[in-house]
């Protein structure tokens, strides 16, 4: 994956920064300010900059989105880090290894124009960024058909998955299918997890009474192996890098049409 010499593991070395919050508003910023320092010349137009959530689309015009990416920037590491491991890397990748493949993916303009992606905060404790985002969305009126939630996981390591699907919830059938139809095909092994732990989906899925509307929603996550948390780190496989970034691109390509 390449974008003006800017690889993968290039953006994954950039983004294993610092990120911390208070609840309220960024505390620490280096990773929001590397995050805008790597879009500012990219077709994508910082749509909101908030104490807790970036959010970017590539079309202006709210009332042609139809799906939200969102992934979390906040982190718990007291000191971030990547290296090599023979195939896989090392690191503190809660969240960084997601962010660095939707912004590959925005450098290289691989999304629809009807995709907007938000990177929150306070994922960790109380979805803040989150909820932030709803009521950004709210304001400017949008209708959303598909919320994808991006993160790192424990399931479906020891089976070699290339990704996990959790927390899946207020799908209709077709919808269910159409997915089911592209993890199919993406060859690849899967871990479907349908109640897994707490993420930004249960925030989401809720949405927020008299404000945001319920939205279908799922986390696509990255296997990785360690504790998530832990200063040690965690491996994520090299492979499972490519398959995962194709399907997360095959999904937010559903249409309006094929999610109602």
């Amino acid at each position: 994956m390449q974008h003006n010499s800017l690889s993968y593991p290039t953006l994954l070395q950039r983004l294993t920064i610092d990120s911390k919050d208070d609840g309220n508003k960024f505390t620490i910023c280096n990773r929001v300010d590397e995050i805008k320092r790597l879009l500012e010349s990219s077709n994508y137009r910082l749509i909101h900059e908030g104490p807790l959530s970036l959010i970017y689309a590539r079309q202006t015009d709210p009332a042609e989105w139809n799906t939200l990416i969102s992934s979390h920037i906040d982190c718990v590491y007291q000191n971030c880090f990547m290296e090599e491991a023979g195939d896989c890397w090392k690191g503190t990748f809660d969240n960084s290894a997601t962010n660095a493949v939707i912004i590959d993916l925005m450098l290289r303009d691989e999304l629809n124009n009807d995709v907007v992606i938000a990177f929150t905060g306070d994922e960790e404790i109380h979805s803040g960024g989150a909820v932030e985002v709803m009521n950004v969305l709210h304001k400017d009126k949008v209708h959303l058909a598909l919320g994808i939630i991006l993160d790192v996981t424990e399931e479906g390591w020891e089976d070699e998955a290339g990704f996990s699907i959790e927390n899946d919830r207020g799908f209709d059938i077709l919808t269910g299918y159409h997915i089911i139809q592209l993890l199919q095909s993406s060859e690849q092994p899967c871990t479907l997890v349908h109640q897994a732990e707490p993420d930004e989906t249960w925030d989401y899925g809720k949405g927020i009474e008299g404000t945001f509307p319920p939205l279908p929603c799922l986390s696509l996550c990255l296997p990785a192996s360690g504790e998530l948390h832990g200063e040690k780190g965690v491996l994520i496989r090299k492979a499972s890098v490519e398959p995962y970034s194709r399907l997360l691109k095959e999904i937010s390509s559903l249409t309006r049409e094929s999610t109602e």
